[in-house]
């Protein structure tokens, strides 16, 4: 009894340290107000909730909300066949392999990661100057040498910004993981996320994560110096 009622507590405490108090600030500074010079400034009243109905905001929230109602449709349509296929008509050894797999992983991963790589690389081909392609075309290279000489590493910056943005995420995935892996895939996202919510080691969920963003940060400094490397021997 004595032990369920520590346990208890120890939820209750995590509850309203880091739901219900941030919560209440939340909702503290909602009736605040904005000094002239961007701070908080704390006389109280309801002009930022009237200010949130206007129809610009409006606009906004309508936007958020149908663009988020069509991809649940879409994904509900695209996503039933799959469910039903795998559930009902797949043979055990494929549904083995579809689910808590690390396939799984690597393909939920890759499904939420993607658009992080694709929008650096083309913010950086977006701005690419087109006559040199034309350049090297004049000077007697083909399609694909152009592409490999000059168009490959004007793109490596993309690359890079790209990289930093999908490896950042997925090494410290722990949703993605848990949900499509189980327990036969933990990511050391989920070893972190274990420590704290399960077995309640904080000190060795802490070294873990400190770890982790050192490795992370020596890693992503070693392969950002050797992209810069490669570009400028390129050129």
């Amino acid at each position: 009894m004595l032990r369920a009622a520590s346990l208890l507590a120890g939820s209750l405490v995590w509850l309203v340290g880091f739901f219900l108090v941030p919560l209440a600030y939340l909702l503290t500074v909602s009736f605040a107000h904005r000094s002239p010079y961007g701070t908080i400034e704390w006389t109280f009243g309801l002009g930022n909730y009237s200010r949130a109905f206007q129809p610009l905001y409006l606009e906004i929230y309508w936007r958020s909300f149908w663009m988020a109602l069509v991809t649940t449709s879409v994904c509900a349509v695209l996503g039933y066949p799959v469910a039903y296929t795998i559930a009902l008509r797949a043979s055990p050894r494929l549904r083995s392999t579809l689910l808590n797999t690390p396939s799984a992983v690597f393909i939920g991963l890759v499904y939420g990661e993607l658009p992080f790589m694709i929008l650096p690389i083309y913010a950086v081909l977006q701005k690419f100057d087109r006559s040199l392609l034309e350049a090297a075309q004049d000077l007697g290279a083909g399609r694909w040498r152009t592409f490999f000489r000059v168009t490959l590493p004007l793109s490596a910056p993309g690359f890079a910004a790209g990289a930093v943005l999908v490896f950042i995420s997925s090494v410290g995935a722990f949703i993605t993981p848990d949900l499509l892996g189980g327990a036969r895939t933990m990511m050391v996202g989920n070893l972190i996320q274990n420590q704290f919510a399960l077995v309640r080691d904080q000190p060795f969920g802490s070294a873990v994560a400190f770890l982790l963003t050192a490795v992370v940060l020596l890693m992503l400094l070693t392969g950002l110096r050797r992209a810069q490397r490669v570009t400028r021997e390129m050129f």
